[in-house]
């Protein structure tokens, strides 16, 4: 049991007692982080004095608003219990009055679907019918947690009051983005993003599946919701940078985590493109060497590449040829052209059809080792002569 996280769920107003009954009865089986809550819903009904089906539709209010969400479903076996997280900073915020008719008005374009076991069980009519003290479109008195009364409040949700409170809403988020950058007390934490926030920042996500959407979202730890909101144009610039013309869907962005490593994802593409990308370079250079040797010992014909070095032309290759050049050929070293090292390697390129010209002057060569392959640094020694 949390006794700090049940302290705050005692200052929330829900505007329902069960609600705060059965929220009590899920912090009495969480951690201190608000994770690992899974009681059996016979349980929490018992403890909460509510229906079983009552229990269920307030663990979905929970999540619909942003307060829970579900970590792992339930399994057929008996026991196994659906597990559940719980968003601490909202359950913070919310011993302010006006925020919960907020969330819930907010919600409301995604009505929860009703099971087909949600009837109340026969020994729970008298609590069902008392319609969980819930705000649905209905005028109730909200009694509070210990029976004392709120200040008189006709909480009918009309489409005006709806969208009132939407407008409240937005004005309360946009001003908690301006103090993002300030240090919050433990009273003024702010709650993590809404399905709605990420509906306004993904591109024609109105246009998507919004069961898929809202199915994904849920799936989103709380931790990360507002990174993924945050990553939505980082990657969708990655994307056009990587030349993806197509779109993709708000469902699929959330399922695949597509904000999480966005820098990795960025450097691999980039030296990708870099190993693509053409390198145009002049004869007797390094890379030349490298390219020249490389299809020598493959067997390439030299005869142009000669040609071309003779006539001083440039050469272009790209990176990646180049690289995989010196995977094959090994480290290039340099020699003096007029070098018993060139010398040695003469008589090899010209059996491979590179005649290989004498050089007047110092300018370097470059070679992987003082002697081409099968020769040996004395004279007579294989078909190496020095000299």
């Amino acid at each position: 049991m949390s006794t700090l996280l049940v302290g705050f769920a005692l200052k929330a107003r829900l505007h329902s007692r069960t609600r705060k009954l059965v929220l009590i009865k899920l912090l009495d089986h969480a951690r201190e982080d608000g994770t690992r809550i899974y009681p059996s819903l016979k349980s929490i009904a018992d403890d909460a004095e509510c229906s079983v089906s009552t229990a269920r539709r307030t663990l979905k209010e929970f999540c619909q608003v942003g307060l829970l969400r579900r970590v792992r479903d339930g399994g057929s076996k008996r026991g196994d219990t659906a597990h559940y997280e719980l968003d601490v900073e909202l359950l913070v915020r919310l011993k302010r009055d006006e925020l919960w008719p907020a969330l819930e008005a907010a919600a409301a374009h995604q009505p929860m679907g009703h099971d087909d076991d949600d009837d109340d069980e026969p020994g729970h009519a008298a609590e069902a019918s008392r319609g969980d003290e819930s705000c649905e479109n209905k005028g109730v008195m909200v009694e509070g947690f210990h029976g004392d009364s709120l200040p008189n409040r006709d909480l009918r949700v009309s489409s005006d009051d709806t969208r009132t409170l939407t407008r409240n809403l937005t004005s309360e988020r946009e001003g908690a983005r301006e103090r993002e950058s300030t240090p919050a007390s433990e009273g003024e934490r702010l709650p993590a993003p809404t399905f709605e926030d990420f509906l306004s920042a993904y591109p024609n996500a109105l246009g998507d599946n919004r069961v898929k959407q809202r199915s994904a979202w849920e799936g989103v730890p709380f931790d990360q919701r507002r990174l993924a909101i945050d990553g939505i144009g980082a990657y969708l610039a990655e994307r056009k940078a990587g030349g993806l013309k197509s779109r993709l869907s708000s469902e699929q962005y959330l399922a695949g985590r597509c904000w999480i490593g966005l820098e990795a994802k960025a450097a691999v593409r980039q030296a990708t493109q870099a190993a693509g990308a053409p390198v145009t370079f002049d004869g007797w250079t390094t890379n030349w060497w490298l390219l020249l040797l490389d299809r020598a010992i493959s067997g390439k014909p030299l005869g142009f590449w000669m040609a071309q070095a003779e006539a001083k032309k440039s050469f272009s290759a790209t990176q990646a040829e180049i690289a995989a050049a010196g995977r094959r050929v090994g480290e290039l070293k340099p020699f003096v052209c007029t070098g018993p090292e060139l010398a040695a390697w003469r008589p090899w390129l010209a059996a491979k059809g590179a005649r290989i010209p004498v050089f007047e002057g110092h300018f370097r060569v470059f070679l992987p080792s003082e002697t081409p392959p099968g020769g040996r640094h004395e004279a007579g020694d294989d078909d190496v002569a020095l000299g």
